[in-house]
């Protein structure tokens, strides 16, 4: 069997088809999070997440409760996509058998200081010893009113695409960090971008409510897949504007110290398919940008593209040609 989609894509859409119609559920598989009508009118919305050692961190990089906050910060994001407010969530653990209870209080300790900044309730989870390496499940729980929601469904051709924040600092953070070099004052935005990610919940909620939104998910994977995804939800294509795309400038500063120690890398490719940075990718009308900046401010926002009717994702700079799917999982 052949696929258009990468790898993981097509698995999680082989594992859908496998399963019977829902049967009490608004918002099925495909999405940031599920969508779950309840009596009152609105939706309970969940997400899940998994994250393993040496697939999605590393403990060598020595901070277990930055690890904590990581992977409670990138669920929250995903609620935040459906433009919904996180209430609850659920934990975990599978540790490696030289672990010690302080080093789960360490990883919890990241937890629930974001936890306590996101005004979200850890109300439980499970713990085994792993007989690998460490693996750290999420599972978050948000609310929205229907009326509020966004999903990926809803993009039209005419609309402009547009991004939250600065793109590429979680990437270059992990390049910084894999050279197991001390890294300067000046780059240390970036690691702290790839260590501590900062979802945009109020953001998502400004979004959510200005009534002008039209389809919305996270940046987890880079522009570069994230993009392709939701185009395909929305039976659309897109047009990326490379020159518009809002490079973090630690991205080039991280480049150049990068280059000094014999690695290259290119900003605008770790801007789009760098992924982790977690900000927000949404469609919009086209002259919608001063709508949108005057609700979000002072988060930057900007148009980076525009949404077309065929369904290529083009990027259009010097020549147009299309944009490769990012990072996937498989």
């Amino acid at each position: 069997m052949t696929s258009p989609l990468p790898g993981e894509d097509t698995l999680i859409a082989l594992l859908a088809a496998s399963l019977p119609p829902a049967r009490h559920t608004r918002l099925t598989i495909g999405d940031d999070a599920a969508a779950i009508a309840l009596p009152d009118g609105s939706l309970l919305l969940a997400t899940t997440d998994l994250l393993m050692e040496d697939v999605h961190f590393r403990l060598r990089w020595g901070d277990l409760p930055a690890l904590g906050w990581k992977a409670l910060a990138q669920n929250l994001s995903d609620i935040a996509a459906m433009g919904g407010t996180p209430t609850h969530a659920l934990i975990a653990l599978a540790l490696p058998a030289h672990w010690s209870p302080d080093d789960a209080m360490a990883v919890y300790r990241g937890l629930g200081e974001l936890a306590a900044h996101a005004a979200v309730d850890i109300v439980g989870g499970d713990t085994i010893r792993s007989a690998g390496p460490l693996t750290i499940s999420l599972t978050v729980l948000g609310r929205v009113l229907e009326h509020e929601m966004l999903t990926r469904r809803g993009a039209h051709p005419g609309d402009g695409l547009y991004v939250t924040g600065t793109l590429g600092r979680a990437a270059t953070g992990l390049r910084l960090l894999e050279t197991g070099e001390p890294v300067p004052a000046s780059l240390a935005p970036a690691v702290r971008a790839q260590l501590r990610p900062q979802p945009r919940l109020a953001a998502a909620r400004a979004l959510a409510v200005s009534g002008c939104v039209t389809a919305m998910m996270d940046l987890s994977d880079g522009v570069a897949t994230d993009l392709h995804r939701l185009c395909l939800a929305s039976g659309v294509g897109a047009v990326v504007e490379p020159a518009q795309v809002p490079i973090d400038p630690v991205v080039e500063a991280g480049c150049r110290w990068l280059a000094a120690h014999q690695q290259s890398c290119d900003p605008l490719s770790l801007a789009l398919q760098g992924g982790e940075d977690f900000e927000l990718l949404f469609t919009a009308p086209f002259d919608a940008t001063d709508t949108l900046q005057s609700r979000l401010a002072p988060l930057p926002v900007t148009r980076i593209g525009r949404i077309t009717q065929t369904p290529e994702v083009l990027l259009q700079g010097n020549d147009t040609v299309p944009l490769p799917w990012g990072f996937t999982h498989f």
